[in-house]
C-alpha cells in the first residue's frame, strides 16, 4: 500500500475506523432494543475522545465524554425501564 494512503487511512491509529464501526454497531443493536447497544456507543464515544485528544479539539473531547455519561447512564436504567426484555444476543 502507497505510504500516502496509509497515512490518509490510518493517520489516527485507526481510532476513527473503531470509532465508526461501534457506533455502527451500537445504532444496529439499539435498533435491535438490545441493551449491549449502549456499550458499544460508549466505546465509540472513548475513541472519538481518544482521536479528539490527538486531533486537538476540546469541544469534541467534551462532546464525546457527554454522550459517552449518557450511553453509560442510559445502560444503567435499562433494566428499569425494560424489564422484560432479553440482553442475550442474536442475529
Amino acid at each position: 500500500m502507497p505510504e500516502y494512503i496509509h497515512n490518509f487511512l490510518f493517520s489516527y491509529y485507526g481510532l476513527d475506523w473503531a470509532a465508526a464501526v461501534f457506533m455502527f454497531l451500537s445504532m444496529y443493536r439499539l435498533g435491535k432494543h438490545k441493551k449491549d447497544g449502549f456499550v458499544y456507543a460508549a466505546l465509540a464515544s472513548l475513541c472519538w475522545i481518544a482521536f479528539n485528544l490527538i486531533a486537538q479539539s476540546a469541544a469534541g473531547v467534551v462532546a464525546n465524554a457527554i454522550i459517552a455519561a449518557m450511553a453509560f447512564r442510559s445502560l444503567a436504567t435499562w433494566s428499569k425501564t425494560h424489564p422484560n426484555t432479553s440482553t442475550t444476543p442474536d442475529s
